[in-house]
């Protein structure tokens, strides 16, 4: 008997030691490899093992050096290990846990044997335990090298889910509660909103736009200083066709009254993390954001009755929510590729435009839930508010264009989705000349939904602006109404928006400011062009119709000659 009983404290005290050993150790991963780097010599190369517990078990190999680690090293939680800790800190702003070539003083060294560098564009890495492996990853093979890319392995499991640009941002999503603000429109009502919003600032200004020219702006912004307020501009510095000879000016402009102005422009080593800084932003005094979806153009925010573009905007009030968007600012404004500039001065011309009858005053709301849209951090936002939807979706983009390699448009298949749902969809695009002139841009997207809903009968259609019925200069508002929200961005429905660009936008959950922005898009919808039929919905009758009657005319002429 004693025997038995000693026997099964035995057997208890080992399952207590096994259960201890599991619940204070978790299985170690890999989760993130950076091996073509912008550097020269990639010296900024890293990989990041995840895991809680003692490292003196692990190894990493890629089949010519190996890694391990001494008795007494643990993870709480990963590890960062970088070849060299001060190329690594020169990109990321922080120093790794480990480095390789002993250039920091400060950063430990793990044991290495032989030769570990990882290869740019075909390699392998081992993670062993106790000499088994627990972990293989190659290249290409678990994902494709690119350069500049650090490559993430996903929560589920799924390597690149989303494309990480060395040095780019990784904010996570967040909802605010009890916003106040104003909602607004261009040519509408935008102009005053604006010029209110910087005349109210009494301390400090952030601004991050890709594109500004308009004079009357930065001087407004140049009287903000003069009262003392300090204000800070990020622009994009390679926008499409180039910095202009008007921004140029405003920039110098800008500099002149003493505001710091940079540029996100970088290149070779010292590369940017986004394609476009495209975001349309500004903090005033930390609580106060005006976001919108137009750059900073007189046909922006034209003067009260002058024509203008279509464009969606919100001027909000929140500490909490500035304070994100501050972060974000900062993030950007001191990241890689981004330098000053000093800008020339030129003659900018008077701006001119046709008369324009405002139909839309602002709108004031309050006791909002906002949650903000960040490119490419979390812009699968957006896909996740349409696959949401269960009444109404109404989607005012400047144009939509599907992904390379014949990949479709998520977003757009989202929404068509929606439609088989039984949402009410409705997509309204630009008819600007260079969004219908070439193949496979709105006017083929409109036809391509148009065949999609009389094929699938299906509660979807999409339509052209009518610019001339409307006043209008140009669609390029990004907006869209889900149901009781809204989202406003300054997210293209492309592939390089979402995916590479620095963009920002709101989600806004309130029923008023969803009945504002649903009615702007009525009454744009209710002045569109109609579109021939494309070829999957059948003949087109008219043509049918012309060419009959121009063969029955030739019979008449025949009948009637041969007849004399």
């Amino acid at each position: 008997m004693a025997v038995c009983i000693f026997c099964t404290m035995r057997l208890i005290t080992l399952l207590l030691i096994v259960f201890i050993c599991v619940t204070t150790t978790a299985a170690f991963q890999i989760t993130e490899v950076y091996p073509d780097t912008y550097l020269d010599g990639d010296a900024d190369e890293y990989l990041v093992i995840s895991g809680d517990g003692p490292l003196s078990s692990l190894e990493v190999t890629d089949g010519e050096g190996r890694i391990t680690f001494p008795a007494g090293a643990i993870s709480s939680g990963s590890i960062t290990i970088a070849r060299d800790g001060e190329a690594f800190h020169k990109v990321n702003g922080r120093y790794p846990d480990y480095e390789l070539i002993g250039m920091s003083p400060s950063v430990p060294e793990p044991m290495v044997t032989g030769k570990f560098q990882m290869a740019n564009q075909k390699d392998e890495l081992l993670l062993k335990e106790r000499g088994s492996i627990i972990q293989n990853l190659t290249w290409p093979g678990t994902f494709k090298p690119r350069k500049g890319q650090v490559h993430v392995l996903g929560p589920d499991g799924v390597w690149d889910e989303r494309v990480f640009i060395s040095g780019a941002s990784r904010f996570t999503p967040e909802t605010f509660t009890d916003v106040t603000g104003t909602a607004f429109v261009s040519p509408d009502c935008g102009r005053a909103v604006f010029e209110q919003a910087i005349s109210s600032a009494h301390q400090e200004i952030l601004v991050n736009v890709y594109e500004f020219t308009d004079p009357g702006l930065a001087g407004l912004l140049c009287q903000a200083v003069s009262r003392g307020v300090k204000v800070t501009v990020l622009l994009e510095g390679g926008p499409v066709g180039g910095i202009s000879s008007e921004e140029q000016a405003v920039i110098a402009t800008l500099r002149s009254a003493g505001i710091k102005v940079r540029v996100m422009a970088g290149s070779g080593e010292d590369h940017a993390p986004y394609r476009y800084d495209h975001a349309k932003y500004l903090v005033i005094d930390g609580k106060d954001l005006l976001l919108t979806t137009e750059n900073f153009k007189e046909h922006s925010f034209p003067k009260a009755g002058f024509a203008g573009n279509r464009g969606w905007g919100v001027l909000v009030s929140s500490p909490e929510l500035c304070s994100y968007f501050s972060k974000v600012f900062y993030s950007d404004l001191n990241g890689p590729g981004v330098t000053d500039v000093q800008g020339n001065r030129s003659e900018i011309p008077q701006y001119s435009a046709e008369a324009y009858k405002p139909v839309f005053a602002p709108l004031h709301f309050n006791a909002s839930l906002v949650t903000p849209v960040l490119a490419p951090d979390t812009s699968d936002l957006t896909v996740s508010l349409i696959n949401g939807t269960r009444s109404r979706l109404f989607i005012e983009e400047a144009y939509i264009k599907h992904w390379s390699h014949g990949k479709r448009n998520p977003y757009l298949e989202s929404a068509i989705d929606a439609a088989r749902r039984g949402v009410d969809v409705k997509i309204l695009l630009d008819s600007y000349y260079y969004n219908i002139e070439e193949e496979n841009d709105n006017d083929e997207i409109v036809a391509e939904i148009t065949a999609i809903a009389s094929r699938e009968h299906i509660p979807i259609e999409a339509r052209l602006l009518d610019l001339s019925g409307t006043g209008l200069l140009k669609l390029h508002a990004k907006g869209m109404v889900a149901d009781d929200s809204i989202l406003i961005s300054s997210i293209n429905w492309n592939e390089n928006s979402p995916s590479f660009n620095r963009e920002a936008g709101l989600i806004i959950e309130d029923r008023n400011i969803a009945g504002y922005f649903a009615s702007v898009f009525e009454q744009d919808w209710n002045a569109y062009k109609k579109q021939p039929l494309s070829r999957e919905t059948g003949p087109d009758l008219a043509k049918i119709g012309l060419a009959g009657m121009i063969v029955c005319m030739l019979a008449i002429l025949y009948l009637w000659r041969h007849r004399q």
